[in-house]
């Protein structure tokens, strides 16, 4: 039998977050847009969780923007990251939907994938990208599982 931790007993009772990319950059030191920035504040009343291409996301924007000797900030930021959240695998279908989304027209497939990620595991879905959120209106796709800063700014909660 195992034995629960603290941390996992409690966080059964709170939303589980899957976030993207964007709300994964400031602990690495990267700034972001302002509303990213504020939703942050509300992790603690959920159980956040990434997809480790996230990391990778994030890493090809850092290679573009920091200099090497900010390096120990990125790495404390990454280490950070998967100290604190938890790490989730895509299902294997989440990779099939990903595609479709891509030929359907949205060309960002980790975003893609992280959405098909959303809807196999049953989680909330973090993004600030209105863009996508549109296109998957306009296509059909389900986004009731999907919350915006904005609605964490006026609910003051997740």
């Amino acid at each position: 039998m195992k034995v629960l931790s603290s941390k996992e007993r409690t966080s059964k009772s709170k939303p589980r977050l899957l976030v993207d990319t964007s709300f994964l950059l400031p602990a690495m030191g990267i700034e972001t847009e302002k509303e990213v920035m504020e939703a942050i504040k509300y992790f603690h009343m959920a159980e956040i969780h990434y997809l480790e291409v996230s990391i990778l996301e994030a890493m090809w924007k850092i290679v573009k923007v920091v200099s090497a000797d900010k390096l120990d900030r990125v790495r404390e930021g990454i280490e950070s990251i998967m100290e604190t959240y938890k790490q989730v695998t895509p299902h294997p279908q989440a990779y099939i939907d990903a595609y479709k989304l891509y030929h359907e027209g949205h060309r960002d497939y980790i975003d893609n994938l992280i959405y098909a990620t959303s809807q196999k595991l049953h989680l909330l879905l973090l993004t600030a990208d209105r863009e996508f959120i549109d296109f998957l209106r306009e296509k059909g796709h389900p986004i009731r599982n999907i919350v915006t800063p904005d609605k964490i700014k006026q609910t003051k909660t997740i």
